[in-house]
């Protein structure tokens, strides 16, 4: 169990650039920590914008202790807060906003839950105007910065704690969030591991890799497709003749290019994720070929034929269709015999964006009236 203090320098431990910071869980959340521990973090190695508690990137945290110090000027107030194991500056900024609140006479109409709800309002604007006295627990969620060579946290939420057994609760808590979160340290997932396992591999050889061509292939096209609102049936042969498609597969085999049979290979899978994503689906009428569903498709005026037909009867009047009711009459067509679901979903929730279909349930659907 940690204890304040316990913060050591492990030199064993990997630093990330800002960029991976948001895959850490702590990054953008307050983080419950003592004062200590607080004062004795460093600036992130190699950048700026964040401090290290082992290699974790903090710079927001949840402060609570009592009011030792009180400093006032014309727009915030100094405060400084001592939870026992040491103590930090709190700059809490004066809230003019709220300076003008309605007086409590003219309440009396509302009722009595929202007249205490305003009270409890106007105490807090008053906390925030007049500030805060000596010897009241306070907590503070805000940013870590320097100032003047001194760590002080810029609150952006702040409150008097009034209940005792809050203070109570926080010094159990502290020592499960250390041994459970802050004293493990910060791992990239393993996908993203793999991903700057592969870069740093290409950049050392100069040649790309198929899992890179993949991606980069997969963005071309998606912009692609969503800029040209008249393709409605692509064509993998047709990805060949575009420039920016051919660019990139002649990344392969350092410049060389490669045979035509693996080029539409790589195509195909990339049309592969974009059809897992829902934004294309494979025809089985023609081969190697993908409809284009992000704008109107044939895929939509099959699925609003099946709505119409089976919710004139009796058992569909009702309620509508199941998703899934849907997609069993699209497996029995040709051209949509191997639709996936992710598909269909996209088309029903740009159908019901265009007021084309009404969802009746979290999975039923009726066609909506001419």
């Amino acid at each position: 169990m940690a204890c304040p203090g316990s913060f050591t320098d492990d030199s064993s431990l990997e630093f990330y650039p800002p960029k991976l910071w948001g895959l850490d869980y702590h990054f953008n959340v307050y983080n419950k920590m003592y004062i200590e521990d607080i004062l004795e973090m460093e600036e992130y190695p190699y950048y700026t914008g964040a401090f290290s508690f082992k290699n974790h990137p903090i710079y927001k945290v949840d402060v609570l202790g009592v009011v030792v110090k009180k400093v006032e000027n014309s727009k915030c107030f100094i405060y400084a807060v001592d939870d026992g194991t040491g103590v930090i500056l709190c700059c809490c900024w004066k809230d003019n906003f709220y300076s003008h609140t309605a007086p409590v006479s003219t309440l009396d109409g509302l009722p009595v839950l929202l007249r205490q709800k305003v009270n409890e309002i106007q105490m807090y604007t008053a906390e925030t105007t007049e500030g805060y006295s000596l010897g009241d627990l306070i907590q503070v969620k805000g940013k870590l910065k320097i100032f003047r060579d001194k760590k002080e946290v810029v609150a952006n939420i702040h409150k008097k704690i009034t209940d005792p057994q809050f203070q109570v609760f926080r010094m159990c808590e502290l020592p499960r969030l250390y041994s459970q979160r802050y004293d493990r340290p910060f791992q990239l997932p393993y996908k993203v591991q793999q991903a700057l396992k592969q870069r740093r591999q290409e950049s050392t050889s100069g040649i790309t890799s198929e899992t890179s061509v993949v991606c980069d292939l997969k963005a071309v096209i998606f912009d692609y497709i969503s800029k040209s609102n008249h393709i409605v049936d692509l064509p993998v042969s047709d990805l060949l003749q575009y420039t920016k498609v051919k660019d990139i597969l002649t990344k392969l085999n350092n410049g060389q290019g490669d045979s035509m049979e693996k080029q539409h290979s790589l195509l195909f899978e990339t049309l592969s994720l974009l059809e897992d994503d829902g934004h294309v689906t494979r025809r089985n009428d023609r081969r190697m070929l993908f409809e284009v569903l992000l704008h109107k498709s044939k895929l939509d005026t099959s699925i609003m034929k099946i709505l119409l037909t089976d919710t004139a009867k009796p058992k569909y009047s009702e309620k509508g269709c199941h998703y899934l009711h849907v997609l069993d009459e699209l497996h029995k067509t040709l051209p949509y015999s191997k639709v996936k679901k992710e598909a269909l979903m996209f088309c029903l929730q740009k159908l019901e964006a265009q007021s084309d279909v009404i969802r009746t349930t979290h999975a039923h659907y009726l066609p909506c009236g001419d």
